[in-house]
């Protein structure tokens, strides 16, 4: 006992240093949001000539650039006797509005210069750079020649006009000193200038790096949407399945956020869509993850949430949801109110799954951490968003998302494997049950049997002591007919078993044989049998509803009538009639002959009934008019015709 209380108690221990782990981590991140990070650069000015390029070495040009705001400069500007004043020294990378950026932050439209003074090795024959995110349109020039233009850099916003590409550009091979000019025009969006690294290096190696990372984002993005799309498949065959609805659309989410990330295989798959495009995909996304992140958690665990608190944390999302039909510039300036949702958001999951993991829910532990992994991409992708400085984040979102991915999969497996073994468990408790229900409905025919065959006994006795006396031999084999009869209307431990019609047949004349010797020519049989005599069919089914027929219709009439067994091929199978032209059956009983409320109007009828639904999946169809007879009809599918 005292051994258990203390494996709890260091079960309890792990959860709350696991919680104070996340915290931190997360409180962490938020730290290295507003804190200020140093580069290479420093001062405008960057020296690689100890950068060994051969070893395929790459280098982010972080740190303090040179920054001239509302100017657009070249290098011309500055072989002058008058060098422009330069306003300040900026982070790159960053956003010239923040106010970590530069000595003071600047206005969120506008245009402005960037200037860096870069020394590189001899020995690297073809400098490179590659550029990502540049908010949102720029001139880059080397030494004074124009290498590229995205977009339409101008202080007008009649000339202006917004772009996104991800180039990697050659640079001139200078031996002493390369300048870098970025002239960087904003006039639409709510933040503008350099908010990704530059990446210097070899072309070889800089475009190496894009095809690989590119084919990884690929790979996953395809596996992340082929997850989606099973899951999506599934809830359309379990309806009720609501958990992979919320996964799959969760899936789709993922990927399509992915697909405009890192090296942004959208915008490479369809190079005319717009700028503005992306990132109305960008904030639809990051708008919908958290609350798809919620629902998942809470169809798992619904036990272990407030209706009330869930409908608090949610709300909110409407007006931001709403704000998507906003142009983007409005839209943006809610990104700080959007940020604080979005903690908020992340603590209330880690809430639901402490509480779940306390309640020791299935997964809930696993679920736990792999949420802390997923909030932790998100502050990731704040970080990226908010320009953290050295450290690249941009794949951090993609890699923890498809990690985050595979481990919700990983339990919807689990799920689903614990879900099969309780179905085959089910699936072999109904099969014990169903040779348990043979027994019962064994018992129930032997127990009518019991009750009908000392008065047929006695009946067939006396008619064959009276055959005795006038035919020794024909009372010889009504002997032997009897035996047959009575053995085989016993077999009661066999009734699933299959007999040829023709066996059945012969079954029935064996009874029949019987049965005139007592009321002779009063009750006649006549067959019309259509079919090939060695199909096969259930055994115990055919003689008893003759039987029904002679004890129930025709032995009670006056006069005595017919039996008459039809069997034919029709295009569902096989189709059997019994009719006789009996007394019939009073109209309040036919409808109650084949519930439990008829037991005992037959021999077995429901037994019978029963016996053919399961096995066939439609049992027996009775229709009489009192006076003048009743018939009985089943049919045995094609697709169920033993042979």
């Amino acid at each position: 006992m005292d051994q258990r209380r203390i494996w709890k108690k260091t079960i309890s221990n792990w959860r709350i240093i696991i919680v104070f782990f996340i915290i931190s981590l997360m409180l962490f991140a938020l730290s290295k949001m507003y804190s200020p990070v140093s580069g290479l650069v420093a001062n405008g000015k960057v020296d690689l000539l100890r950068v060994d390029f051969a070893q395929n070495e790459t280098i982010d040009l972080n740190g303090q650039w040179e920054f001239y705001w509302d100017r657009l400069l070249t290098s011309e500007d500055f072989m002058t006797e008058h060098v422009p004043k330069m306003d300040s020294f900026i982070k790159v990378p960053g956003s010239w509005n923040d106010k970590e950026a530069g000595i003071k932050p600047y206005p969120n439209h506008g245009v402005a210069t960037y200037r860096l003074i870069l020394t590189y090795p001899d020995s690297l024959k073809d400098p490179a750079l590659s550029l990502k995110t540049v908010s949102a349109a720029y001139k880059l020039y080397a030494d004074g020649q124009l290498i590229t233009e995205v977009g339409k850099v101008s202080d007008k916003l009649s000339h202006f006009q917004a772009d996104y590409k991800q180039l990697i550009v050659d640079l001139p091979n200078s031996p002493i000193e390369l300048e870098l000019i970025v002239q960087v025009a904003n006039l639409n969006y709510i933040r503008g200038g350099l908010r990704d690294s530059l990446v210097f290096g070899s072309k070889q190696v800089l475009v190496q790096q894009k095809i690989f990372l590119s084919a990884i984002q690929l790979i996953i993005i395809g596996i992340v949407f082929g997850f989606g799309l099973y899951y999506f498949l599934l809830f359309l065959l379990q309806r009720m399945n609501k958990t992979a609805l919320l996964f799959s659309i969760l899936c789709f989410t993922t990927a399509l956020r992915a697909s405009v990330w890192g090296e942004t295989p959208l915008m490479v798959l369809f190079p005319k869509l717009r700028i503005q495009d992306g990132v109305f995909i960008e904030y639809i996304t990051i708008y919908s993850l958290l609350p798809l992140i919620i629902l998942f958690v809470i169809s798992l665990y619904p036990m272990d949430y407030h209706k009330k608190s869930l409908t608090l944390i949610l709300l909110p999302n409407l007006f931001f949801g709403a704000l998507l039909l906003a142009p983007a510039g409005f839209r943006a300036s809610f990104n700080s109110y959007f940020t604080i949702l979005m903690l908020l958001q992340m603590i209330y999951i880690l809430c639901v799954l402490i509480q779940a993991v306390h309640r020791r829910r299935d997964n809930a532990l696993l679920l736990f951490m792999v949420i802390s992994v997923f909030n932790f991409t998100i502050l990731a992708d704040l970080v990226r968003y908010k320009g953290m400085g050295s450290i690249n984040l941009s794949y951090m979102f993609l890699y923890g998302n498809f990690a985050v991915v595979m481990a919700m999969s990983f339990i919807q497996a689990r799920q689903q494997a614990s879900t099969q073994q309780k179905l085959i468990l089910y699936n072999q408790n109904l099969i014990e049950a169903d040779r348990l229900k043979d027994k019962i409905m064994a018992t129930e025919m032997s127990f009518l049997q019991a009750q009908i065959k000392p008065h047929f006994l006695y009946n067939a006795l006396s008619a064959i002591a009276n055959v005795c006396e006038m035919d020794g031999k024909k009372a010889g084999k009504l002997i032997i007919d009897l035996a047959l009869y009575l053995r085989k209307s016993l077999e009661f431990n066999h009734l699933d078993k299959m007999e040829t019609i023709k066996k059945e047949l012969e079954f029935i004349d064996t009874y029949f044989n019987i049965e005139q010797a007592r009321f002779g020519l009063k009750i006649r049989l006549q067959k019309e049998i259509e079919i090939p005599l060695n199909d096969q069919i259930l055994v115990l089914i055919l003689q008893p509803l003759v039987e029904n027929a002679v004890r129930h219709g025709v032995s009670k009439k006056p006069g005595g009538g017919t039996v008459r067994l039809r069997m034919n091929q029709i295009d569902e199978g096989i189709n059997i009639e019994i009719k006789d032209d009996g007394v019939g059956i009073p109209r309040e009983k036919l409808p109650n002959l084949l519930t439990n409320e008829g037991k005992g109007q037959g021999v077995g009828l429901l037994n019978i009934h029963h016996r053919l639904l399961r096995l066939y999946g439609r049992g027996l169809t009775i229709s009489s008019e009192e006076g003048h007879g009743t018939c009985v009809r089943l049919l045995i599918p094609e697709r169920r015709k033993e042979r």
